[in-house]
């Protein structure tokens, strides 16, 4: 592991086990956890997001195996204290209401480069950075200038959360830097140190409720560490695959997955460009399509194919 020098690229991974489900839930996550100790033995340790169905299975995992650690995704345990904070918040409320009526109200003017950087209905405590960043810069543009004068005129209302943005700003700082740490160093006993020095050099309050939660989740996880481990303490990496799977598809990625989902394995472990386009050429075209019907079943691309050339469409369920 490049610990200490970089966080984890696809390339540094090794697919191990891909699973098309219908619905993910325990009981299936379970049996795959299963079929892959067939293939590398038992893990030392599993990472995962806070997923129910995750969760789940590797509760069931731990008691054959428990030797096995489970490592929650510092990002998502992150996002989840942010939520926990500020979810409850009036004024966080206010602040992204109002961000949300006003971005209606320029976007086609002028001044629609000043839309605001909205978060992501899902998993939106994971992407709030742009946005604070976006507020800051709009309380930072002095009045008399021609910029933010006009940024004055939509977002006049934004002066009574100065002081609520900063202090989110540095709540959230205090996060991402246990999680940046986290990705590039992974977990390990000495990490609730190395983070409280990052914000010490960061010049970030350690002292409130924030820095505390984020203090006893780098300490949970680092106690999962032997004495020379370092586990991996980030899922981002898997996110990054997926992401680069949804490039490769293109428009197909919006309508489910496809057979080009089996790439996954080929853009891991750092394959060359050579090797690939050699198993390409060697394996028959009907021979890989016919590999992704059996592993996939029918897509919906196919049900549409069938619906588009007029012929009869079997119950999708």
């Amino acid at each position: 592991m490049p610990f200490g020098v970089r966080a984890l690229r696809v390339e540094d991974l090794t697919l191990i086990g891909l699973a098309a489900m219908k619905s993910s839930t325990a009981d299936g996550v379970a049996a795959e956890l299963a079929a892959a100790v067939g293939r590398t033995g038992a893990p030392r340790a599993i990472v995962s997001d806070d997923g129910a169905d995750l969760n789940g299975a590797v509760a069931r995992f731990r008691r054959t195996h428990p030797g096995t650690a489970h490592v929650h995704d510092a990002a998502h345990r992150g996002a989840n204290i942010l939520k926990n904070r500020w979810g409850k918040d009036a004024r966080w409320a206010a602040f992204v209401g109002g961000m949300t009526r006003t971005a209606p109200r320029i976007r086609q003017t002028p001044e629609a480069y000043l839309l605001p950087p909205m978060p992501r209905t899902k998993a939106r405590f994971m992407n709030v950075g742009p946005l604070l960043r976006f507020a800051g810069r709009v309380l930072g543009l002095p009045g008399e200038s021609p910029a933010g004068s006009r940024t004055r005129e939509r977002y006049g209302w934004l002066e009574e959360y100065r002081g609520a943005v900063a202090g989110w700003r540095d709540e959230y700082e205090v996060v991402q830097a246990a999680v940046r740490r986290i990705r590039t160093d992974g977990v390990e006993r000495g990490s609730v140190a190395a983070v409280e020095a990052e914000w010490a050099g960061m010049g970030l309050a350690a002292g409130g409720d924030v820095a505390a939660r984020t203090r006893a989740m780098v300490r949970e996880a680092g106690a999962l560490a032997g004495p020379e481990e370092t586990p991996v303490g980030s899922t981002e990496v898997l996110e990054s695959a997926f992401g680069k799977l949804k490039r490769v598809e293109g428009s197909q990625a919006g309508g489910g997955f496809t057979g080009l989902a089996l790439s996954l394995g080929a853009m891991m472990s750092g394959r060359e460009e050579g090797a690939v386009r050699e198993a390409l050429e060697a394996v028959p075209r009907k021979e890989a399509e016919g590999w992704a019907r059996r592993l996939f079943g029918p897509t919906i691309q196919w049900f549409r194919g069938l619906f588009l050339r007029g012929e009869p469409v079997p119950d999708p369920g």
